[in-house]
C-alpha cells in the first residue's frame, strides 16, 4: 500500500510547485480524459529574470487502477480516500505556488490546479521535492518525489554584447557594446578576448583596430557573482541518538551564529528515519556557525538530546561529522555566466588599379588614344563620374578629353580606385596669312595660344629667322605659314601662293619724295587714338587706312593737309586688343606701319 501512496505523490508533482506564497486564481483545463486515470498538464521551463505565470492542471486517480497499469506491483480496485499536499521544497528562488485546493477525495474530486508565477531570480538544474500524504484503508503513509525544473539563464550566449563595425577591407576598427552592464554593482567581472592578441577586464572597453585580413573570433564572458550564499538543505545522514525504548529518534534542527544567536530552528519530525532532509533556503553572512541536531525526547529527564554539533561556515558545501552524526550540507551559491561570441572579417583590400597609355602625351585635337587597366575583370572604367557600362574590355579607346579612372571590386567586395587620368585633347593653333603689297601677315594674331612658335616657309624651305607676326616677300612661291602651341606641342600649318610685286619693294612705295622727313606714327601700342605726323611739300590727297590683322579695314580717311608740316589724329578706342597695320598712300607711294592695340 505505501507503493500505491507514492505514486500518487508522483503523479502530483511531476510539474514544478513552488513556494507557497500566494499566486490564486488558477484555472482548470484538462482535455478529454477518462473518469478514472491519472494527468498532468507541461509547464514550461522558466529563465531566470524572466516573469514567469503558469497553471498547471491535474487529474487525480480514484482508485489504484491507472497505476497499477504502468506499475504490476501495485494492485488494482483499490479506493484512495484522501490525498493531501505538504510541501513542496527545493524550488527556484522567486517562484511562488498556490494550489486550487489542498486536499482531495478522489471519490468526489478530482481535478485540481496550481498556478507558478514569479520571477526566478538564478538559473540552474533544480531537484524540486513534492511531499504529500496518501491514505488508504485509514492508513497515512507521507512520501516524497524529485524531478528537475530547467530555470535558462538570463540572459542567451548572443546578448552578451553588440558589436559595431565587424566587417571591412584593408583595416577595421570595431566598437564594442556591453550589453550586461554592472551599473555599478559589486559581483560583476568581464574578460574580453578581441581575437587580434588583445584582451581586456574592462566593463566597457575600448575600441579595437584590426589592420590584417583575417577572420577574429570575439569571445565576451560576463561572472554575475551577486546572489550570496545559502544553505538549502541539511541532509542527516546519520544519528546515533535513539529514544530510551529502541524508537526512532523526533530530530529537529538548529542553527547558531557565531554570537550563539539561533537563526534557524526547524519543526520535529517524530519517529524519523535517515536519511532525513530539512529544506532551509537560509542566507549565510560570512563568518562561523554552529548546527546541532537534537533529539526532542530522548533525555531520560524528558529534556533534549543533542546527537551531534558541527561547526561549518558558508563555504563548508558537503559532509560533515560529529561522532556518531553525519549530514550533508548543501550550499548554493549562485554564480550566473553569459558567454557571448561574434566574428570580425577584415578583407584583403586590393591594390588600387594602374592605368597606362598607348602613347605619351601631349594629345592633340582628332588624335586617339588607348588606355590600358592593370586588371582584366571585376572593374568598371568612368569617364567624369559616370560609369563607361559599355566597355568591359581592359583596353579603352579614345577620343575625348575628360578624366578617367577605373574602379576595381575583389570577390569579397572591396574596392580599389584607380588613380585619375586627366586627358586633354588640346586645339591646333589657327594657322592663316593674308597678303597685302607684299606682307604676309597672320590672320586673327589675337588667337595665338600663349606660347607658340611660327615658322615661314618658301617652297618647302625654312625661311631663317622669320618669326614674326608679318614676313615681307621678296620673291613669288608658295609660301606657307607654320605655327606650334609650345605648350601642348600640338601644330598646324597653311599654305599658299603669293605673287612679288616689284610696285612694293620691302613693302612700300620706291617714291617718297613727297615727304620731306619720315612719317611718325605714335603711340605704339595704341591707347585711344593713333597719331600721324609729318612734313608734307604737296597738296596731293593722302590715302590712310588701317588693318586689321584678318585684312579687314577698320578705319579709312582722305585728307589734304597743306604743304609744311602737319598732324592727324585717328580715334581707335572701340577697337579689340590685337595687331593692326596702318597704310598711308601719297600717289603711287604707300608706307605700311606695324601697330598694336592692348
Amino acid at each position: 500500500m505505501k507503493r500505491v501512496m507514492w505514486l500518487v505523490a508522483i503523479l502530483l508533482a511531476t510539474k514544478t510547485l513552488p513556494a507557497q506564497t500566494g499566486c490564486p486564481g488558477c484555472i482548470v483545463s484538462l482535455p478529454t480524459l477518462p473518469e478514472d486515470t491519472i494527468y498532468l498538464s507541461e509547464a514550461p521551463d522558466g529563465q531566470a529574470g524572466m516573469y514567469y505565470d503558469q497553471d498547471i492542471s491535474f487529474r487525480m486517480p480514484k482508485t489504484t487502477t491507472p497505476v497499477a497499469a504502468t506499475d504490476p506491483s501495485v494492485p488494482p480496485n483499490i479506493v484512495i480516500q484522501q490525498v493531501t499536499i505538504t510541501s513542496v521544497t527545493n524550488l527556484p528562488p522567486g517562484l511562488q505556488w498556490e494550489v486550487s485546493q489542498f486536499e482531495f477525495n478522489p471519490a468526489e474530486q478530482t481535478d485540481g490546479c496550481v498556478r507558478l508565477c514569479g520571477t526566478p531570480l538564478f538559473s540552474g538544474m533544480y531537484l524540486v521535492e513534492v511531499v504529500v500524504d496518501a491514505q488508504v484503508f485509514f492508513i497515512t503513509q507521507s512520501s516524497s518525489f524529485t524531478f528537475p525544473l530547467y530555470i535558462a539563464p538570463s540572459q542567451s550566449i548572443t546578448e552578451g554584447f553588440s558589436l559595431i563595425n565587424n566587417a571591412g577591407c584593408g583595416s577595421v576598427t570595431a566598437s564594442f557594446v556591453n550589453l550586461v552592464p554592472s551599473d555599478s554593482v559589486a559581483g560583476f567581472s568581464y574578460l574580453w578576448d578581441f581575437g587580434n592578441g588583445n584582451a581586456s577586464i574592462q566593463e566597457n572597453p575600448g575600441p579595437q583596430t584590426y589592420s590584417s585580413p583575417g577572420v577574429y573570433p570575439i569571445q565576451y564572458t560576463a561572472i554575475i557573482d551577486t546572489s550570496g550564499y545559502y544553505l538549502a538543505r541539511v541532509n542527516i545522514l546519520e544519528v546515533g541518538c535513539n529514544d530510551i525504548l529502541g524508537g526512532a529518534p523526533d530530530l529537529k534542527i538548529g542553527i547558531y551564529d557565531n554570537t550563539g544567536q539561533e537563526v534557524y530552528l526547524s519543526s520535529i519530525v517524530q519517529n524519523a528515519t535517515v536519511p532525513l532532509a530539512f529544506d532551509l533556503f537560509l542566507p549565510l553572512e560570512t563568518g562561523n556557525y554552529s548546527l546541532r541536531v537534537t533529539d526532542n525526547d530522548g533525555g531520560l529527564d524528558g529534556a533534549d538530546d543533542i546527537c551531534g554539533v558541527v561547526n561549518f561556515t558558508r563555504l563548508s558545501d558537503g559532509v560533515l561529522v560529529d561522532d556518531e552524526m553525519s549530514l550533508d550540507l548543501n550550499i548554493f551559491h549562485q554564480v550566473d555566466t553569459i558567454i557571448s561570441s561574434d566574428t570580425v572579417r577584415v578583407f584583403v583590400q586590393p591594390q588600387p588599379p594602374v592605368i597606362e597609355y598607348s602613347s605619351p602625351a601631349p594629345y592633340c585635337e582628332g588624335d586617339s588614344l588607348t588606355l590600358f587597366s592593370s586588371y582584366d575583370d571585376h572593374f568598371i572604367w568612368y569617364q567624369d563620374s559616370v560609369p563607361i557600362l559599355s566597355v568591359t574590355d581592359p583596353m579603352l579607346d579614345i577620343t575625348e578629353a575628360g578624366n578617367y579612372w577605373v574602379v576595381y571590386t575583389s570577390e569579397d567586395g572591396c574596392s580599389a580606385v584607380s588613380p585619375v587620368s586627366t586627358i586633354v585633347f588640346n586645339p591646333y593653333p589657327q594657322a592663316v596669312f593674308t597678303i597685302a603689297n607684299n606682307l604676309l601677315s597672320i590672320y586673327q594674331p589675337e588667337q595665338l595660344p600663349e606660347s607658340y612658335l611660327i615658322e615661314w616657309f618658301v617652297n618647302g624651305e625654312l625661311i631663317p629667322d622669320a618669326q614674326d607676326l608679318t614676313y615681307c616677300i621678296a620673291v613669288s612661291g608658295e609660301y606657307r605659314l607654320q605655327i606650334t602651341d609650345l605648350a601642348s606641342g600640338c601644330a598646324s600649318f597653311f599654305e599658299q601662293e603669293a605673287a612679288y610685286n616689284p610696285a612694293f619693294p620691302n613693302c612700300t612705295t620706291a617714291s617718297t619724295e613727297q615727304f620731306e622727313e619720315p612719317l611718325r606714327v605714335y603711340p605704339n601700342p595704341m591707347e585711344n587714338e593713333v597719331n600721324l605726323s609729318g612734313k608734307w611739300n604737296n597738296t596731293a590727297d593722302l590715302y590712310i587706312k588701317l588693318f586689321a590683322a584678318d585684312g579687314g579695314i577698320r578705319r579709312s580717311m582722305v585728307v589734304t593737309p597743306p604743304a609744311g608740316q602737319f598732324a592727324i589724329s585717328m580715334p581707335v578706342e572701340d577697337l579689340p586688343s590685337g595687331i593692326y597695320f596702318l597704310s598711308i598712300s601719297a600717289g603711287d607711294g604707300v608706307q605700311i606701319f606695324k601697330l598694336i592695340r592692348k
